[in-house]
């Protein structure tokens, strides 16, 4: 198989396996007896350091373990006090499952608008002109969209939001890991994301990243989201791998040269079109559309007798298309990159 989606689940390093069952099988001898619980206790402390010392994050307080970001969107739009009438702002890039808890607040009364980020320069302006014409309450929005890798300016964001005395929540779901992100640069109401993407964590692992401004002082940030017993296993397992990748320096450069090869490759096939808008790109993924059904049935066939994975979509820009997401880590094999390349260059050549 040639594996094409690190953006949908991203193979892990032997070494968290190891610490998972390094970790399960200390605590199991401690259990709930005294020394466990302070071994429960010490791991998710230590594990949480070591995160956001990654984050370049100064307080590891603000850190909430969690088993995924829908999970942790659904807990911080709880905490908000909603009233009828209020608003709430979003796009038509966010993944469906966070669109589904934001569409839960309709029985609240509350409002939903979305926005459709075409491009930077109309995109800003649209989302400060609605910041104008009425309160907003939360913007919730993805720092780099699950669609096509556009990276969204969340800084600027952030400083409309702040001007506009809205709360901003970003789902980091495809930035940690895959692009720089320091919280020493921008500090939103929330931020979530999870392991098993491009931090190559194991699945059922996430985190949250609390604002000061959704912090209750009578206790530490994170006690007000993480819920119930810690599977102290996993979360060791996150630990490792977001410190594997502190470690090694990420080289971007590599991935940009991928996403240009594609483009280059994609280019001539006229049944093809790359999916780009004109603001900066995350380096590991490239989608294109499929124009016509002859070429839909191609890649059909292409993924299933050369054993491509691959993620299949529709983009909110060719809601009657194909769409496929391509993407890649400084993991995978180039050879394989190359290989699949070679395919779509010999179909652009029939």
């Amino acid at each position: 198989m040639i594996y094409l989606n690190p953006a949908g689940l991203a193979p892990f390093h032997h070494d968290v396996q190891q610490e998972i069952s390094r970790t399960l099988e200390t605590f199991s001898h401690l259990l709930y007896a005294e020394a466990g619980i302070q071994h429960y206790r010490d791991t998710l402390q230590r594990c949480r350091r070591t995160i956001a010392d990654w984050l370049t994050l100064n307080d590891e307080q603000r850190l909430a373990f969690l088993p995924n970001t829908t999970t942790a969107c659904s807990l911080v739009l709880s905490r908000i006090n909603w009233k009828p009438g209020n608003a709430i702002l979003t796009t038509t890039h966010e993944n469906s499952t966070i669109l589904n808890e934001i569409e839960k607040l309709r029985d609240r009364g509350v409002r939903i608008i979305t926005l459709d980020p075409d491009a930077p320069s109309g995109f800003l302006p649209a989302l400060e002109r609605t910041l104008d014409e009425q309160p907003v309450q939360a913007i919730v929005i993805s720092h780099v969209s699950h669609f096509d890798g556009r990276i969204f300016p969340i800084t600027t964001i952030q400083d409309l939001a702040q001007s506009h005395h809205t709360q901003l929540i970003v789902d980091g779901a495809q930035a940690i890991g895959h692009i720089p992100v320091s919280f020493q640069e921008i500090s939103p109401y929330a931020y979530f994301f999870p392991g098993h993407k491009w931090c190559t964590g194991p699945m059922g692992t996430g985190a949250l990243i609390i604002g000061k401004d959704g912090h209750q002082e009578t206790q530490p940030y994170w006690a007000g989201y993480e819920l119930g017993t810690q599977n102290i296993g996993l979360i060791a397992g996150f630990a490792k791998a977001c410190h594997l990748k502190a470690q090694t320096s990420s080289n971007n450069q590599i991935l940009e040269e991928f996403r240009e090869e594609w483009k280059v490759c994609l280019r001539p096939n006229p049944g093809i079109r790359t999916i780009e808008w004109d603001g900066p790109h995350a380096p590991g993924i490239l989608s294109f559309v499929c124009l016509d059904e002859p070429t839909e049935q191609t890649m059909h066939t292409l993924s299933t007798t050369q054993s491509l994975a691959w993620k299949t979509l529709t983009h909110p820009s060719y809601p009657s298309n194909l769409s496929i997401r391509v993407s890649w880590t400084t993991d995978t094999p180039g050879i394989d990159i190359r290989s699949t390349l070679a395919l779509f260059t010999s179909l652009s050549n029939e």
